[in-house]
């Protein structure tokens, strides 16, 4: 049987994965991607082509894909611009020392008892309309706590904790992924127990998280364009990710729910590939995919199709995220060894109510770069963390969110 008989052969009901809830993450990062449909998909993929020894995801988040190709014994290579999306892979993949991590907790504990009372509060810019100043004395001895801990792969676990921490305490709202303050009366009725949260979120982590090899993996914090340059041609054996779904002026963002715990963090633990992204806490985003405007250029005329109906000015943005995203494109399918794969899990998201045909763009992209739609599949998502009607527009009203999602698997032209 083919690939695309095989993937064919499951029921459409069969990739909701409508059972599946990844209850206790070690960080809730966004968008996260079912772990077993990508660990199905994956082991079809090598079920039919043997050959396959790699994979890379270029947008690897919190490393989902990653997780689920070493599983499968394949060998793991991840990009992503988000220094908060390394740091959680990094610790999912490389795990924890089964021999000194408890010693490790214990030892984390007595420095938290010690340090209550004898830390300085740690400060960055407008650190106080984000935290009451109960939480910032307590994260500060968190901190300090972490900063003790001379294991890395630990060190690191323990920042990973931190992070949901820092999340849980601070006075930006859950309902969005943009910085968005809470009401007065919600910030004013939180409760500090910040410490004893961090000890449980670590009790209840790192069990499963224990390993006694951490084995070879290949993670970089960057700019995709810059790092697949890096890449030689007609290397990689399959290329398996979930790309941006659309330009994050108009979309959300990942670079503000993250900036907070990034600045709580040690630098020194962290992949920060330019020292600019700790000065504005919208850096992230518009160093990534269509986070700075163009001018328009006489090649995106072709673009006009995917973004009729919608503003003039959010044209230009949804255009410039194109446009990025075009350059990817051709470097992946530049990457792909003759008739190996390249997956991608994306969906289509909504601009002045109007939706951006991103799947069908994907499609002309691979006709333009030499290769071939092998499948795709389509799944209803399923227990979403965002409300299927989004922001109000105006002359709009609520704007309906993404109910369905494809992975479209592309095959590169043996020529």
């Amino acid at each position: 049987m083919t690939l695309a008989e095989k993937l064919s052969a499951y029921t459409e009901e069969y990739w909701d994965f409508s059972e599946y809830r990844n209850v206790t993450p070690l960080v809730r990062y966004p968008a996260v991607m079912v772990a077993p449909m990508q660990a199905c998909i994956l082991k079809e993929i090598i079920s039919a082509d043997n050959t396959i020894k790699e994979v890379l995801d270029p947008f690897c988040g919190s490393g989902i894909v990653l997780q689920e190709g070493k599983k499968l014994g394949l060998n793991v290579t991840g990009f992503d611009i988000n220094p908060l999306a390394t740091l959680i892979t990094q610790v999912q993949l490389e795990g924890l020392p089964a021999n000194v991590t408890p010693i490790s907790i214990t030892n984390l504990h007595s420095r938290l008892a010690l340090l209550v009372g004898n830390v300085t509060p740690f400060n960055f810019r407008n650190i106080q309309k984000w935290f009451n100043d109960d939480v910032i004395l307590s994260l500060s001895v968190i901190r300090q706590a972490i900063l003790g801990e001379p294991n890395s792969r630990i060190r690191r676990f323990f920042w990973c904790c931190f992070a949901e921490t820092v999340k849980k305490f601070s006075n930006t709202r859950t309902s969005t992924f943009k910085l968005h303050v809470k009401e007065q009366a919600q910030i004013d009725s939180t409760v500090d127990d910040s410490i004893e949260y961090f000890k449980s979120h670590i009790q209840e982590n790192y069990p499963r998280l224990i390993k006694s090899d951490a084995g070879e993996i290949c993670i970089r914090c960057g700019d995709s364009k810059e790092l697949l340059n890096l890449i030689p041609q007609e290397s990689i054996d399959l290329i398996c990710t979930s790309p941006p779904y659309g330009d994050n002026h108009t979309t959300v963002t990942y670079g503000q729910f993250s900036i907070l715990p990034i600045l709580w963090i040690d630098k020194n633990d962290l992949m920060i590939w330019d020292d600019k992204l700790l000065e504005t806490f919208t850096a992230i985003d518009s160093s990534s995919l269509g986070g700075k405007i163009k001018r328009k250029k006489d090649g995106d005329a072709e673009y006009c199709e995917y973004v009729s109906g919608i503003s003039a000015d959010k044209q230009k943005k949804v255009i410039s995220f194109l446009s990025d995203y075009e350059n990817i494109f051709n470097l992946l399918a530049k990457s792909l060894k003759p008739g190996k794969l390249l997956v991608l899990t994306l969906g289509n998201r909504r601009v002045d109510d109007k939706e951006i045909p991103f799947d069908t763009f994907n499609d002309m992209l691979a006709n333009k770069y030499g290769m071939e739609l092998d499948s795709t599949i389509t799944r209803n998502i399923v227990g979403k963390r965002m409300p299927c009607k989004v922001s109000n527009i105006k002359e709009h009203g609520a704007v309906k969110s993404m109910s369905k999602e494809y992975v479209k698997i592309y095959r590169k032209r043996s020529e």
